[in-house]
């Protein structure tokens, strides 16, 4: 006890947070520039100048012509050398490499001299004259495989305060996402996600198993653990693309069952085998819809209880059971319809309650979208028990509030449109209930992506009957307007054009 208790002490005491941020750090890539062309000055100034020129100039030659083709390597193979060196160091910041960092410490040493948070002091130099030296606060940087950290020195200093609210800040200086934000002794420590955007997988790679879902590179929806997505987004966010993609990566793993009230977008899908006899719509069906689920609840739990293997604290997984998702869209339209139905909004709640609170064990999620869930629809204790929450598209400062908590109040929440000229489709953000959210953007897909002909791939490969090419068309043409097809090629033909040109320079300097 007292060995570990010693390790605790030595970790504090030589715990690394980090590169330190000084005010030399404003230049460091002219600095890299600098040293990397040095190597290349003094090859030339050897084999050129002190080998070439400087012969010729001992023999005090009357023509001045012999001076040009030295002259001119000189010239070229510098000019040359700072360009190749430039290239590189801009290759490595776009592929974020070893010089993004590097970029990165030189933005946060600028954002401290813009903002006036470092002290001057007064000294006196070799020569007995005064000058003017600049000291920041200890400030370090250290970066990790998907986020960076940056800690600020708060022990009573000046900047203190500023410190302490700087995370917006930032987001903005790094275009990164802030995490977190942890206060200890002396020191307060932000962690951001830079380069988010970079992190967008292929719907391809959107895969379910093992009670989870990847949603990104580094980012997974565990399910087993986090029962129950609620998913909030204005009207052509693109929210119903996003629970496609949801359907898309779970009916493999699971049973789907889908709740459409308008009667609109999902409802198509019913003329598929793989979800026959598993859409709904109308307020009578999406309440029996519920209502069956937690009969099928109660006989999951039987068949657990009553299992030969019993193990207390197992779930539904152990005992050889699948996962059930059951995916309504627009709750509060569904809510809406029960407004003059007291007993049956009272039933619904109840239904919604038990499968909240208690279906996780058995393998039943809910995916619910709306607008704003807001708590005339859904009852805020019950909102509560979702433990994963998605935003997609623009939404009020209200809207964030009520679906990410009183834990992000204070978290700057950014509307994205645009990003390098492109438009920006799928953007949000994600949060475990209780936690920081975090920016986020749904599953890139290709042009050559048909959803409703990979339903039917994988109806083939669960052992469902095909389907006639009219039902095809059909239903392709009410799924397809929610795919921004224009939009996705755009996207699609810049991270092409980009990775090409990052081939080139890899193949041609590396």
């Amino acid at each position: 006890m007292y060995r570990r208790g010693g390790d605790i002490v030595l970790k504090k005491l030589f715990r690394y947070r980090g590169r330190r941020i000084r005010y030399s750090s404003r230049n460091l890539l002219a600095l890299y520039r600098v040293l990397f062309f040095m190597p290349i000055f003094v090859c030339l100034g050897y084999f050129v100048g002190y080998k070439w020129l400087y012969p010729l100039y001992l023999l005090n030659p009357a023509d001045w012509k012999i001076y040009i083709v030295p002259a001119l390597i000189i010239i070229g193979t510098s000019i040359g050398s700072i360009i190749l060196i430039t290239l590189l160091i801009k290759a490595s910041i776009i592929n974020s490499g070893y010089f993004s960092k590097v970029e990165q410490r030189q933005v946060l040493a600028r954002m401290i001299i813009d903002n006036g948070y470092y002290t001057k002091k007064q000294v006196k130099g070799s020569g007995g004259k005064t000058k003017e030296k600049i000291k920041f606060p200890k400030i370090y940087y250290k970066s990790a495989k998907n986020s960076i950290f940056v800690s600020f020195e708060t022990a009573g200093n000046k900047f203190q305060e500023k410190f302490e609210t700087i995370g917006g800040f930032l987001e903005t200086a790094f275009h990164a996402d802030n995490l977190s934000q942890t206060s200890e002794k002396g020191f307060v420590m932000y962690e951001l996600a830079t380069d988010v955007y970079s992190k967008r997988i292929s719907i391809r790679d959107m895969q379910a198993d093992q009670g989870k879902v990847q949603l990104m590179k580094g980012l997974y929806w565990h399910f087993d653990k986090d029962p129950h997505m609620l998913i909030g987004g204005g009207t052509g966010g693109g929210k119903t693309f996003t629970i496609l993609s949801l359907i898309y990566a779970l009916c493999r793993v699971g049973e789907i069952e889908i709740c459409d009230p308008k009667n609109s977008d999902l409802m198509a899908l019913g003329r598929l085998p793989l979800f026959e006899g598993k859409v709904f719509t109308g307020k009578t069906d999406i309440v029996n819809c519920i209502k069956n689920a937690v009969q099928e609840m109660e006989e999951r739990f039987k068949t657990i209880n009553e299992s030969p293997k019993f193990k207390m604290g197992k779930n539904y997984a152990y005992y050889g059971l699948k996962p059930k998702f059951i995916v309504v869209d627009e709750f509060a339209a569904f809510k809406a319809e029960l407004a003059n139905d007291y007993a049956t909004d009272g039933d619904v709640d109840e239904y919604l309650t038990q499968l909240i609170l208690k279906a996780r064990q058995a393998g039943i999620f809910f995916i619910v979208a709306m607008q704003r869930p807001d708590g005339e629809f859904i009852k805020t204790a019950l909102r509560d028990q979702f433990m994963f929450r998605m935003s997609v598209g623009r939404l009020s400062e209200t809207g964030i509030l009520m679906i990410f908590g009183d834990e992000n109040k204070n978290k700057k929440f950014k509307y994205v449109e645009k990003i390098d000229g492109l438009k920006v489709y799928g953007r949000g953000y994600v949060a475990l209930g209780g936690s920081v959210a975090r920016e986020f953007y749904s599953p890139q897909v290709p042009q050559d992506f048909d959803f409703i002909q990979e339903f039917i791939k994988i109806s083939k490969e669960l052992g469902y009957e095909d389907i006639s090419k009219e039902v095809q068309e059909e239903v392709s043409q009410k799924i397809s307007k929610h795919v921004d097809k224009e939009a996705l090629a755009e996207i699609d033909e810049e991270l092409e054009a980009g990775q090409a040109k990052l081939a080139k320079l890899s193949e041609k300097f590396g």
